[in-house]
Order: C-alpha cells, then structure tokens, then sequence
C-alpha cells in the first residue's frame, strides 16, 4: 500500500511540474539574418561610439580574425584583467562597437552564427547563459524571452574620461 501512496505522489508532483512556466530559451534562428559574403580588409570607423577609440587595435584584430556574426559582422572579445569586452565590426561599412559593459565574466564561452543576430554567453561560473540581441548598433539583454530596450548601464569610462584622467 505505501508503494502505491508513493506512487501517486511522485506523478502528482512530476505531472505538476509541467505546469509551471517555464523559461523561455532563445535560439539562434529566432533572430534570423542575411548572410552578405564580404571581404575582411575594411577601414575601421574608430569613432563609431565613445568606446571604440581606445580598442583600435582589437577592433583591427576583430576585423581579421573574428568570427562570423549577423550577416556581415565579426565578433571578437579581449580581457582587460577583470572583466571581458566585447568588440563587434561591420564588414560593410567599418563601423565599430566595443560593449560599455561587461559582458561575462573571463570563464565566459562565446557563441555566435554567421546567419543569427544572437549572442550566447556560456558563463560556467553562474552554470547558466546569457543571451543577447545584436540590432546593428547595440546588443540588448534577453531576459526570459523578452528582448530588453536598451543596453545595461555602463561600467567603464569612455575613451574621453580617460584621457582626461
């Protein structure tokens, strides 16, 4: 009789676990792009934003060694000791992102698709990813499905603040 009891309660609780909501997971080909085939040797724009002047060099590197990202992009990341950025090229038109924000932590695995918009953050430290949204000039949370409407708030000073510091 107890095993029976048992019983019942396990299905009662596994059959209700299934109703909870659940954490919607982005995928790469929800966010679609065109794949526009482009040579690598581009003039990058290094005054795109108030933070790509200081990564001229990675953003060069970005431009030749990244990997394929939203049609016509190339993703690359560098280290700065602590925390990780995130440099973003525009194989058309040279223009340039650095995140004013972190990203992951330097444990963090990267993930992107030559026909997505999509970045995936792999954060090994949290066991958990991170997603995020690449609209051409920002990359915006994804937080349970929803895309967020602007970036988080940044954590560096831009090129500008320090220089004059």
């Amino acid at each position: 009789m107890s095993y029976l009891l048992y019983f019942a309660i396990a299905c009662i609780l596994f059959h209700g676990a299934n109703a909870f909501p659940q954490e919607r997971v982005p995928k790469f080909t929800d966010y679609r792009a065109r794949v526009i085939h482009t040579r690598r040797s581009v003039k990058i724009q290094l005054r795109s934003t108030p933070y790509t002047t200081c990564f001229r060099t990675r953003l060069r590197d970005t431009a030749i060694g990244g990997q394929l990202f939203a049609g016509h992009y190339v993703l690359g990341y560098w280290g700065c000791g602590t925390c990780i950025r995130v440099g973003i090229v525009d194989l058309l038109t040279g223009r340039a992102y650095a995140s004013p924000y972190m990203v992951s932590s330097a444990q963090g695995v990267y993930k992107v698709k030559p026909n997505s918009r999509l970045l995936q953050v792999d954060d090994a430290e949290h066991d958990g990813a991170f997603y995020f949204l690449w609209t051409g000039r920002h990359l915006l949370p994804i937080y349970n499905g929803q895309v967020q409407r602007r970036e988080p708030e940044r954590m560096f000073k831009t090129c500008a603040e320090m220089a004059r510091s």
